[in-house]
């Protein structure tokens, strides 16, 4: 079952679809290492900035792709405890 950090930026990605959020999430996250599971913030915001965003420039402009980069990002500074 994948972890709180994961979820949330699937959820939060979910204006491409829900499976299209999954499957870039999943593939971003995999090739940082990590896994859906127990992904940190650390190797998620490599995940965002190495795959999951480039990934989006297919699908939405760039300017709203980097919008939600830094949105994501916020939350999960909260998540981690940072501001």
């Amino acid at each position: 079952m994948p972890n709180n950090i994961f979820n949330t930026v699937v959820e939060d990605l979910n204006f491409v679809g829900d499976i299209l959020a999954s499957g870039i999430t999943k593939k971003g996250v995999i090739k940082e290492g990590g896994n859906p599971e127990s992904v940190t913030v650390s190797q998620m915001k490599a995940a965002l900035e190495n795959h999951i965003v480039p990934s989006l420039y297919s699908f939405v402009s760039k300017k709203k792709a980097l919008k939600w980069k830094r949105d994501i990002i916020k939350k999960l500074n909260q998540m981690e405890g940072r501001n």
